[in-house]
């Protein structure tokens, strides 16, 4: 599944991911709540699902709903997963706010791999542990340390 995630492009794995939330928020996606979502135009949206549906990802029919295969599922819920942890980092740990956060996962999700957002979700969670159970507390140390300097 990585390498099929690997071999799409940029565009394409944002495509399977705005799918995959309109189906998550209304039970399906059409091509034109897609273009709408992504302020695309109505013919790239539609060129983008038949290669997607070309390469198994989607089902597409023209004037029907949108809907990932199985593979596109798995798919669209790993980058779902990184975006997950990577947001978590930035505000939790690293004490961004929620929208720089999102902002910025959504960029870095592309580039990393399962195994690193496992990595990254497994120190989180031990620092969190540690900081919980009374010991140095690094997180809030390090976020009272760099807070963002206050515009003027």
């Amino acid at each position: 599944m990585s390498d099929t995630l690997e071999k799409l492009s940029l565009k394409q794995q944002i495509y399977l991911e705005t799918i995959y939330e309109l189906s998550e928020e209304h039970g399906h996606a059409h091509v034109k709540d897609i273009a709408e979502r992504l302020s695309n135009r109505m013919p790239s949206v539609t060129e983008a699902m038949r290669k997607l549906s070309t390469i198994g990802l989607i089902n597409y029919d023209v004037r029907k709903n949108v809907s990932l295969t199985e593979k596109g599922e798995k798919i669209a819920s790993e980058l779902d997963k990184r975006h997950g942890v990577l947001a978590d980092f930035f505000s939790k740990v690293l004490g961004c706010s929620r929208k720089k956060a999102d902002d910025f996962a959504c960029r870095v999700e592309h580039v990393v791999d399962s195994e690193f957002c496992d990595r990254l979700a497994e120190f989180a969670s031990f620092v969190r542990a540690k900081a919980d159970q009374g010991e140095h507390n690094i997180i809030k140390e390090f976020q009272e340390t760099y807070k963002p300097e206050e515009k003027k």
